[in-house]
């Protein structure tokens, strides 16, 4: 069993912990509001006073943090990451980010002579809980093997993508063809039902075809019924991870017209205090009923 530190203890962070303790890890963790850790430490997790403290008291560090500006504090702020690893340790990043910001603080860590593998995940609030998270690993191959065991206390499946940024690249395909198709749901969805297309109707034809996919299947319900939008994977990541789509599709020369009319979509959502809401609300960018 490994000594694991775990840095970021919100939806999806809370639950990976309490898997890693369910499968006998030495568990620290450290949340920048001390309050998160309390019931993990009663599950049995150990508090860290500090970043540095974590990483002295574990073999693996691991941040499932927001954005990759929060990576870049945890990494670089004074009595960070960066002060406190060492050779043999080793440093997972399972946050979402751009391959860019992935590839920037490869290189940060790997000169303090620590092992650095990049590991988004491909699920969201219930799968987390679960334990059947697919995880995504970039960076070198027998590292990601190495790693298998504990980030399978995670998951059900390790995909080991290539190189330093090629997950980070990946993960950002599957979020970004996920928002597009939750806009486009919305926008046809809500023409049908003005027209006097009955909501259910509507799910179930799309169940029938050729176009149904998980997202419509999981989301469509709430959607276009009591419009709950308990947060899963709360919009304003969506919104950042549509964001990082599309700024990497214009440092590959590609255009992104479609992403970044969602991108634009979810924006709005935000702005309208959606943010903290689950990732279907984008359909709040669209109307007010």
């Amino acid at each position: 069993m490994a000594k694991v530190g775990f840095i970021g203890l919100g939806i999806m962070g809370e639950p990976m912990c309490r898997n890693l303790l369910g499968k006998g890890h030495d568990v620290t963790v450290y949340n920048r509001t001390p309050a998160k850790m309390g019931p993990l430490v009663a599950a049995g997790a150990n508090a860290a006073t500090s970043l540095a403290d974590l990483v002295r008291r574990s073999e693996v560090t691991i941040t499932m943090v927001s954005d990759p500006a929060a990576v870049q504090d945890v990494v670089t702020a004074k009595g960070g990451l960066l002060g406190a690893l060492s050779p043999g340790k080793t440093y997972i990043d399972m946050t979402t980010v751009s391959p860019e910001a992935s590839r920037g603080i490869a290189r940060m860590i790997r000169d303090t002579g620590a092992d650095y593998l990049e590991a988004p995940v491909l699920g969201s609030r219930k799968p987390a809980t679960e334990g059947t998270l697919v995880i995504l690993t970039g960076g070198d191959a027998g590292l990601s093997r190495r790693m298998e065991p504990l980030l399978l206390s995670m998951g059900s499946r390790v995909i080991h993508m290539g190189d330093t940024g090629m997950a980070a690249h990946m993960k950002l395909i599957i979020n970004q063809i996920m928002g597009t198709i939750l806009c486009v749901f919305a926008e046809g969805a809500l023409v049908g039902m003005e027209a006097g297309l009955e909501a259910e109707k509507i799910l179930s034809v799309l169940r029938n075809s050729v176009v149904a996919c998980p997202a419509i299947l999981l989301k469509g319900p709430d959607m276009l019924g009591e419009r709950v939008f308990t947060p899963n994977f709360p919009l304003k990541h969506a919104h950042k991870d549509m964001r990082l789509a599309v700024e990497t599709g214009k440092a590959a020369g590609i255009p992104t017209p479609v992403t970044k009319a969602a991108c634009d979509l979810f924006g709005a959502a935000r702005d309208a205090g959606f943010g903290d809401r689950d990732i279907s609300a984008v359909l709040r960018a669209l109307t007010d009923r």
